[in-house]
């Protein structure tokens, strides 16, 4: 390592956390034992303890005063987020925290995967770092001979309420209650949150999770996710809104979106014919696409042992539908085709059944030497296929009585075909999975979330990229494609915030979504949020009543205007101050970003709209108008309590009277106008003036024309 503690620049003064020894006995013991085993390289460590102590220092100082802070690590689907805070973990034991909880997943078998690999690489068997899974109370005096004798103590369990409710008894008892926790929730976004907000009333795993907390005087508690939209959008008062985020990037190596759904999507990507996808009450079949997606996955395998990759596994995932009888269906037609295809190989050369046989395996040969750099030659690669084909299996993934679980799943045979549903979802990881075929998904709206956990075939795949394959339907296509803009627009965003040490709380909730798909960010039932779609002129409409507020807003708009005076311009008979072009940052900085518009307006939610606007070099700079040289100008509210801020227009052309209308000023360009008002209330003084500020985006600008949603918080 380069250093013996790590501060957390970049983030400033006012929100640095304490400081994180990063060479303690554990996080040495686990970079020894990640190295023994090849797992992962030098620089690449450095960045996971890095960031894992950039997590931890804003938690807590476990040596500090009672208190609690609520945490977000976002990574990419399937990036090493358990290596992320298997880290987090050792830095903990090394700095203070003597227990550790970590809410595993909601299915067992997810459980046993993440408890075995902690006690592994944490080597629970030097007694240190004791773990227990899904503990009692009657732990409680073992889990107090582990502290009191120096160690820490790991507690992973079930993320369900009963299980839940034992840990809190557990760490609210009297010998434990006064050492410092950290609680770890493992996809941070699924179960954790409160399904039953809308009804005012909450979920029982939510729950659960809130009175555990509660239970717990000094702790820190870590969400750990890859699609965190639902925990962004909760209302900022929710008891798990985080109050920091650190996104945990993935190592060298990773595919993902980018590489899957970027500008070489056509490399990897191939269109399932809507032909092809049954409806829903119609019997699984074995359609062409589905054998042309086998056929790639037996030539794949073939080439692997060919180019000596003789150890490792090959898989495949078929996802068409989340009816578990749908899946039994799929994996009897599989096994009943592959049956085939082992005796169609046997028959004669020349044979018709043969030879169609073999052709569909030469046009998958075809299509893999597109990626392929030094393709094995196709009379190499059939004679190994035969062999491929006699060792495959087909697993049937789901809780029906001959369905497996993808993580306890013993491979027999090198080559491995997964037909499932959900349980191929969240938190699953397919060893060596080469070819998807998906065809699932919602008939009508679906969400973000949901579609990114399905990515299974995301991950470290590097040394054999050159083989995937993911069969897709077009619009699941266009709409993946649609996921990886929004995923990079809120990373930037995020990143953005974090190098200039923004606070979480203060960073508005705008989720990109690309047109032309009907994609939400998450589901309704955890979050509520809205449309945010600037297009043509929106300005405030309730007046800002209080003096000092008011006060200082108008102080801020004449203060703006004499750094940038721009020009006098006559507009019909009315004469306005224009400062043209000014760069967007300016405007943010010295003008909307200095003013305080409550809760009248989205004035912070325009700030970002249009940071991101300048960041893509879409709207550099911006036009922006001090209404009548800020003259005062006098407004009534309509019945509603409503002002409307613009002058309409007036006569016509050649009559000294004339006038456009303040929503005809800006010759179809983004503009942005301050109006200094005095507002018709009873009470407020004849004197009294406020801002209101209106903003124009051309709605018939397609670099404009972009679909956000944003977070509805309640007071």
């Amino acid at each position: 390592m380069q250093a013996d503690t790590i501060g957390l620049d970049p983030i400033p003064e006012r929100s640095r956390g304490w400081v994180v020894t990063i060479d303690g006995p554990e996080i040495s013991r686990l970079s020894a034992r990640y190295r023994a085993e090849g797992v992962i390289g030098e620089d690449e460590w450095e960045n996971v303890v890095a960031t894992a102590a950039r997590v931890l220092g804003q938690c807590p100082d476990p040596r500090g005063p009672p208190g609690s802070k609520t945490g977000l690590a976002i990574g990419k689907v399937q990036s090493g987020k358990t290596t992320s805070y298997t880290a987090l973990i050792a830095l903990a034991a090394d700095n203070g925290y003597r227990i550790t909880v970590v809410l595993a997943g909601t299915k067992n078998p997810l459980l046993e995967q993440t408890d075995v690999r902690l006690r592994h690489y944490l080597d629970t068997t030097r007694r240190a770092i004791v773990g227990f899974k899904n503990p009692d109370p009657v732990d409680v005096v073992t889990i107090v001979g582990v502290l009191q004798g120096g160690g820490h103590a790991l507690l992973t369990a079930l993320k369900h309420h009963a299980r839940i409710d034992n840990l809190a008894a557990v760490i609210s008892s009297a010998d434990l209650r006064h050492y410092p926790v950290l609680l770890i929730d493992d996809e941070g976004d699924e179960a954790s949150l409160n399904t039953r907000f809308r009804s005012d009333e909450q979920s029982s795993t939510y729950r659960s999770i809130i009175r555990m907390r509660a239970t717990i005087p000094l702790h820190g508690y870590l969400a750990y996710t890859a699609t965190p939209q639902a925990n962004l959008l909760i209302p900022a008062i929710d008891d798990l809104s985080p109050d920091f985020c650190t996104l945990v990037q993935p190592g060298h190596g990773y595919c993902g979106g980018s590489i899957f759904f970027g500008e070489d999507r056509d490399r990897y990507l191939r269109e399932i014919p809507d032909a092809d996808v049954p409806e829903e009450e119609e019997e699984p079949g074995v359609p062409r696409s589905l054998q042309q997606a086998l056929a790639v996955f037996f030539v794949g395998s073939a080439v692997r042992r060919l180019r000596g990759e003789t150890q490792d596994l090959h898989s495949m995932l078929v996802h068409t539908s989340h009816r578990r009888v749908g899946h039994d269906a799929t994996q009897a037609a599989l096994r009943t085709l592959i049956d085939l295809w082992k005796e169609r190989l046997l028959l004669p050369d020349g044979d018709p059944a043969r030879e169609g046989l073999i052709q569909l395996f030469k046009e998958a040969h075809e299509d893999l030497s597109r990626s392929v750099r030094g393709i094995v030659p196709w009379v190499e690669v059939l004679s190994q296929v035969r062999q491929e084909v006699r060792l495959v299996e087909i697993w049937m993934v789901n809780s029906l009585p001959l369905g497996r679980d993808p993580v306890t799943t013993p491979f027999h045979l090198r080559n491995n075909v997964f037909v499932g549903g959900n349980m191929l979802g969240r938190g699953v990881t397919i060893d060596g999975l080469a070819v998807t075929y998906i065809t699932r998904r919602a008939k009508r709206e679906t969400n973000a979330d949901t579609m990114e956990q399905r990515a299974r075939w995301f991950g470290y795949k590097t040394a054999y990229l050159d083989l995937c394959r993911i069969f897709v339907t077009h619009q699941l296509k266009e709409e993946y494609s649609g996921l990886l803009e929004h995923e990079d627009d809120f990373w930037d965003a995020l990143s953005r915030n974090e190098s200039q040490g923004v606070p979480l709380r203060d960073w508005r909730r705008i989720f990109f979504l690309a047109s032309g798909t009907e994609l939400n960010p998450t589901r309704s039932n955890v979050a509520r949020y809205r449309r945010f779609r600037p297009r043509g002129w929106d300005s405030q409409t309730r007046a800002i009543l209080d003096p000092d507020a008011s006060a200082a807003n108008v102080h801020v708009a004449h203060q703006f205007f004499t750094t940038h005076p721009g020009e006098l311009r006559q507009f019909g008979h009315l004469v306005h101050r224009v400062a043209p072009r000014v760069p967007i940052r300016e405007v943010i900085d010295d003008l909307l970003g200095q003013m305080d518009f409550g809760s009248t307006w989205d004035g912070a939610y325009y700030c970002e709209y249009l940071t991101r606007l300048s960041i893509a070099g879409t709207l550099p700079e911006i036009d922006v108008l001090l209404m009548e040289d800020g003259h005062v100008r006098t407004r009534s509210p309509d019945d509603q309590g409503r002002y409307n801020p613009f002058q309409g227009r007036n006569r016509e052309p050649g009559d000294p009277l004339f006038y456009p209308g303040d929503q005809h000023l800006n010759d179809e360009r983004p503009q942005v106008q301050v109006h200094i008002v005095h507002p018709i209330v009873t009470g407020i003084p004849d004197d009294f003036s406020t801002t209101f500020v209106g903003i124009n985006i051309p709605s018939g600008d397609p670099r404009f024309d972009l679909r956000y949603v944003v977070r509805v918080d309640v007071e």
